[in-house]
């Protein structure tokens, strides 16, 4: 007969995994938090155990960034009926940006079969970009900005010319998306250069964490960003927009105990026949002027 492990190699396993794993009591007080956890969230486990799951810390939001916490809750529900739930939600990483998630809810019973707390696990549901259905962008080298985290200007304008050579010769439609963080002056004026540079790490992430594996997402200058949408009819360009500006609203970094976010603006276009990297940028960052002369805080489209 094997010999059964010891209790504590259990936890161990549990703590080790790269899934999040963590464990609230009824009153949703926070009991257990796994590396796996601490890795998505940014949270370490005594920044966390002993604090209750809901309020400002996760800031749970579905995609219409509607908070969670009080009414919503996978794990609120699952406690109160003792029905195990999947949902696709955000939750707020540490560094303020907006990660999307795929969570597992379980009740927690004690021998009588009472419902004593419950169990979530969840996974990042999103990828590193991979553009292997584009030819011309194997030969891209990326590289990554240590201020945001996402591909530099030289490596997103080599995306963008590798974008056209594939368009031209098997006629992989995309399309173009410039992003400005409004008033970012402004926000820098009044909040230091360190706490614009954080807004900008968080609003970059939030982009990337948000789009397609083959979606490619570039810092541009300053706080403009470019987008890259692989295989998109223009006619979700849109809809595109609309989610990346409720989840980027959503984003917040926490400051001198403040919670600091910000808006942007999106110009878009899509590729023409005969287009180059400078007509298909020039398009875009016009209908992004247009935006920007409207208010800003919106997106247009040529």
């Amino acid at each position: 007969m094997a010999e059964e492990l010891d209790p504590s190699y259990y936890r161990a396993i549990l703590e080790s995994l790269p899934t999040g794993v963590y464990v609230v009591d009824p009153e949703r007080r926070i009991l257990f938090w796994n590396d796996g956890a601490e890795q998505i969230t940014g949270y370490r486990r005594h920044e966390i155990i002993g604090r209750l799951c809901h309020g400002d810390l996760l800031m749970q939001c579905d995609e219409d960034n509607k908070l969670l916490c009080e009414s919503g809750c996978p794990l609120v529900a699952t406690m109160h009926d003792g029905k195990p739930r999947i949902a696709e939600i955000f939750l707020r990483h540490k560094d303020g940006q907006r990660v999307p998630v795929r969570v597992r809810a379980v009740a927690i019973r004690d021998a009588f079969g009472t419902v004593i707390g419950a169990a979530e696990t969840f996974d990042e549901h999103y990828a590193v970009p991979d553009l292997r259905g584009h030819p011309h962008t194997r030969t891209v080298q990326n590289h990554i900005e240590d201020l945001t985290g996402i591909s530099d200007h030289q490596s997103t304008q080599s995306y963008l010319q590798a974008f056209l050579e594939d368009f031209a010769e098997d006629h992989k439609a995309f399309c173009v998306l410039s992003i400005v963080v409004d008033e970012f002056e402004k926000f820098r004026n009044a909040h230091s250069a360190e706490a614009a540079q954080r807004i900008l790490h968080a609003v970059a992430l939030t982009l990337r964490r948000n789009l397609r594996e083959c979606d490619v997402v570039g810092h541009w200058e300053e706080s403009l960003f470019v987008i890259l949408l692989a295989d998109c009819p223009a006619a979700v360009v849109g809809r595109v927009a609309k989610m990346l500006m409720r989840v980027v609203s959503g984003a917040a970094i926490s400051w001198w105990g403040d919670r600091l976010s910000v808006t942007v603006s999106m110009g878009g276009t899509a590729v023409c026949v005969g287009d180059t990297a400078e007509s298909v940028l020039l398009r875009s960052e016009q209908a992004l002027r247009s935006c920007l002369e409207a208010g800003g805080n919106g997106m247009k489209f040529v």
